[in-house]
């Protein structure tokens, strides 16, 4: 772990203020854009690339479009801004909820995205020591460890169509639903045969054989790390006093 990044267990408390608030935030839309600012500048000083952080939320934009249109449609709320037919497919207050639902999803992409910082096994050891049993912590490693996995090869076959001249874009819906279908069994299965061998290693070097897992490295609260456990503490009384 790098010298300048604070304690991981540092980063699980603040994940948790963040994700827990942005939950119980429902209609306050200043103080959920506040909560954003926070959370960007948190994510900035330890290092997190925005361009990929970006690439990953561009199917937000759609999600936000549907979300808001059918609040306007089956909720309005506030004045109309757009009237067809005598609906009101566009209120105020649609777009309002819409861009809350855009800023908590993104406070949760932010959250989990602030753990990329740190290797893996920085974080399985500070899981272990906020007194989770090894057993989870081992089973988080392994999902993050499956899932690029998974994301290479679902690339990699549709690679393999656009190779052979398909365009999967002008394919019609049901069509297009089938192709995907066709795709995700092979990946399903290559993973369930991933998973089973990766078992059988792990029956044959004892694992879970000891109640106690004993750790090369040890992680040790600093200064600082006390300073901003302190601060996040802080920060989540304050915000429950707002709210």
């Amino acid at each position: 772990m790098k010298n300048n990044l604070p304690d991981p267990r540092v980063i699980f408390a603040l994940a948790l203020v963040l994700s827990s608030y942005a939950v119980v935030i429902r209609e306050n839309l200043w103080l959920m854009s506040a909560l954003m600012v926070i959370a960007l500048f948190c994510a900035a000083l330890l290092g997190l690339s925005f361009r990929r952080l970006y690439g990953r939320m561009k199917f937000l934009l759609r999600a936000l479009l549907i979300v808001t249109i059918l609040r306007s449609i089956f909720s309005p709320s506030g004045p109309v801004l757009l009237e067809l037919f005598g609906v009101a497919l566009l209120t105020l207050g649609g777009i309002q909820t819409g861009v809350l639902v855009l800023l908590r999803l993104t406070l949760f992409i932010i959250s989990g995205a602030m753990f990329t910082c740190y290797p893996v096994r920085t974080l399985i050891q500070g899981m272990v020591q906020i007194r989770m049993p090894y057993e989870i912590a081992y089973m988080v490693s392994i999902g993050l460890r499956f899932i690029p996995q998974l994301s290479e090869e679902l690339k990699d076959s549709l690679t393999a169509l656009q190779l052979r001249g398909i365009v999967i874009e002008e394919l019609k819906l049901k069509k297009r639903i089938s192709l995907y279908t066709y795709l995700m069994l092979p990946v399903i299965v290559s993973s369930l045969q991933n998973a089973k061998d990766l078992a059988m290693s792990m029956e044959m070097r004892a694992f879970r054989a000891e109640r106690q897992r004993s750790s090369f490295f040890e992680l040790q609260l600093r200064a600082r790390d006390m300073v901003m456990l302190g601060g996040i503490g802080a920060f989540a009384i304050l915000l429950g006093f707002i709210i």
